[in-house]
This record gives C-alpha cells, sequence and structure tokens, in this order.
C-alpha cells in the first residue's frame, strides 16, 4: 500500500517540478505584453509587433520584422509551466518579414508568462534564435 501511495504521489508531484523554467531567463527588455520593440542583435536588426491585447484562447499575431534577408523562421511558444510545445511555421510576407498566428492555452495554476522562441534561417546560411516574452492574462 505504502509502495502504491509513493507512486501516486509521484505520478501528481513530477508535473510540478518540470513546470518551473523557460529555457533561457527572462529578461523584461524582450518583454513585448505592452508594446512592440526594435533589438539590435550583432550586426542585424529584429523588430516584433504583436495585436493586442494577448489573451488566453484568443488568437494573436506576432510579425517579425528583420534587418537582413531571411530563409525561414520556425516560431515554437510555451508557458512557464511546461503545458507542452507548440510549434508554428512562420509564414513568410517579405524576405525581411515573416507572421507567426498563434493561440495559447489557459494556465491551470494561473501562471501567465509564454515565450516564444524563433528559430531563425538566414539567407546567408546564418542560424539563430531569439526569444520574446509576454504575459497572457
Amino acid at each position: 500500500m505504502k509502495k502504491l501511495i509513493l507512486l501516486l504521489t509521484l505520478i501528481v508531484l513530477v508535473p510540478f517540478f518540470s513546470f518551473a523554467a523557460f529555457p533561457v531567463e527572462y529578461d523584461e527588455k524582450y518583454d513585448i505584453t505592452e508594446k512592440d520593440r526594435a533589438y539590435k542583435r550583432d550586426t542585424y536588426g529584429i523588430s516584433v509587433s504583436a495585436t493586442r491585447p494577448i489573451k488566453p484562447l484568443k488568437e494573436f499575431t506576432l510579425t517579425y520584422s528583420f534587418s537582413k534577408p531571411v530563409n525561414s523562421v520556425k516560431f515554437t511558444s510555451n508557458m512557464e509551466m511546461n503545458m507542452g510545445k507548440f510549434e508554428y511555421e512562420g509564414k513568410k510576407v517579405t524576405d525581411t518579414v515573416f507572421t507567426v498566428t498563434q493561440t495559447l492555452v489557459k494556465c491551470m495554476s494561473g501562471k501567465t508568462k509564454w515565450y516564444t522562441k524563433a528559430d531563425i534561417t538566414y539567407m546567408d546560411g546564418l542560424k539563430d534564435e531569439f526569444y520574446v516574452f509576454y504575459d497572457v492574462k
């Protein structure tokens, strides 16, 4: 009986320990909850805009503008709680503009911090990843 109780306890608790962290440290300067932002990366720039408000279970669009031509962008979104991966191929608008439309779930524990990771492949072969954060309330 003790083994059964221990097993059930582990089944319930283990997921909570895996929900704790982002794959990168949260940085407020990359938070786009309230306003669009532009960033300088080494020798190129990235601007990110969002349709607002960003709400759970409501579709929203992120638009990424790059200062140099991009071949492809794959987007991955997730919450601070690891509720599963959400992967999207970016829609190419031009060689320097990509969009992604997402619908995010509501966290049952009440956490609201989400991120979107962009895996970028530039035309010259350079690869990069870029994170933005936002609150989904």
